[in-house]
C-alpha cells in the first residue's frame, strides 16, 4: 500500500513539473479509453512507471524498449499512428 502511494505522489510530482518545464515527455502513445489528455499523460507517466520497475534494469537497449513497448500493450495502450 505504501509502494502504491509512493508511486501516485511521484507520477503526480512528475505531472505537476511538466507544465513548469514546458517538457512533458512527447510520447507515441495512446490510450484509447482515455479521452481527456491530461489524464491520459496521467496515465501514461503512472504505467511508465509501473512498466519501469516491472520489467528492471536491462543491458541491452533494444530488449529494454521491446519489453517498455510489450508492457505498455498489455495495458491497453496503443501506437500513434
Amino acid at each position: 500500500m505504501r509502494f502504491k502511494s509512493l508511486l501516485a505522489g511521484l507520477a503526480l510530482a512528475l505531472t505537476a513539473l511538466g507544465p513548469l518545464y514546458g517538457c512533458m515527455p512527447s510520447k507515441d502513445w495512446m490510450h484509447p479509453r482515455i479521452a481527456d489528455p491530461r489524464k491520459e499523460d496521467k496515465q501514461f507517466v503512472e504505467d511508465t512507471q509501473f512498466c519501469e520497475d516491472k520489467i528492471g534494469p536491462q543491458k541491452d537497449e533494444a530488449a529494454h524498449k521491446a519489453a517498455l513497448d510489450d508492457c505498455y500493450r498489455r495495458l491497453g495502450w496503443q501506437r500513434k499512428d
